[in-house]
């Protein structure tokens, strides 16, 4: 059977200072499926994203995309991986079209290929009739989608997203979903960091449950609940453990204690 994994941790641990911020994390993502990193803020979400990326050395373990670490070619790891930060990372004064011209030289890209590359990611991200417009003058929606064509232009084996909805309105977070959607059936890695279950629930194929930096959980959404269906009986579990947000009874229900009680290591 052909192997299937297209991104690898193993026992990755990542310190600041004398803080770990992610414990030994052992996890696969498949290839053609959307992974959900799911947890509050200090939960190890965008630790992780950065260290599979390249920006930030774990203390120890190993990473592999595609069964290939950084140390052995760092060039060549890097062209599997796109990023979407949740800080959008292009330049305002250049026009989606400009910005995916020179993030695409940065990844390789040149002649007939880049063009080529261009035009399906603006098509592909709807944003074909504003291309030479400077992304200062586009909408909230827009510069999103932007963001997400410049991590997906060198089209990647991986693709990490932290928090990609974040402020946008309804219209505009379908727009999104569509892409991603579109992505797995191509085959690309998805890992989607978030904090939104209705995100997960729509989107997700798997998801971990992030307990200070350790995997509390994973697996599809709806078995990690069915999981918790026993403890809704239980004489321990509180009327406002009910009430709560289904993300937040799954994560008091995995490990105890309220998403507010969390850190705020990132």
């Amino acid at each position: 059977m052909p192997n299937t994994t297209a991104l690898s941790l193993q026992d990755v641990t990542i310190c600041y200072g004398t803080a770990v911020a992610v414990d030994a994390l052992c996890l696969d993502v498949r290839r053609g499926e959307i992974f959900g990193l799911l947890g509050p803020n200090g939960s190890g979400k965008s630790s992780i994203l950065s260290a599979v990326a390249g920006t930030l050395t774990p203390s120890a373990g190993v990473i592999r995309v595609e069964g290939r670490c950084e140390r052995d070619d760092p060039l060549a790891y890097c062209r599997l991986i796109g990023l979407a930060p949740q800080e959008l990372a292009f330049y305002e004064e250049l026009s989606a079209e400009e910005n995916l011209r020179f993030f695409g030289r940065l990844y390789g890209l040149n002649g007939r290929d880049l063009r080529r590359r261009v035009g399906e990611t603006l098509q592909f991200v709807r944003l074909t009739e504003q291309a030479r417009r400077p992304a200062r003058t586009y909408s909230g929606g827009m510069k999103r989608r932007l963001n997400l064509a410049c991590a997906l232009l060198h089209e990647p084996a991986v693709l990490l997203l932290d928090e990609p909805t974040v402020g946008l309105d309804l219209q505009s977070r379908d727009a999104i979903f569509g892409s991603l959607e579109a992505l797995r059936r191509r085959g690309c890695a998805v890992v989607l960091a978030t904090h939104h279950m209705q995100e997960a629930e729509r989107l997700c194929d798997r998801v971990g449950v992030l307990d200070r930096g350790r995997l509390a959980a994973c697996g599809p959404l709806a078995e990690l609940f069915a999981g918790l269906a026993h403890e809704d009986a239980s004489p321990m579990w509180s009327d406002a453990a009910e009430r709560a947000p289904r993300l937040e009874r799954l994560f008091l229900g995995l490990t105890g204690r309220s998403v507010c009680a969390e850190s705020q290591i990132l």
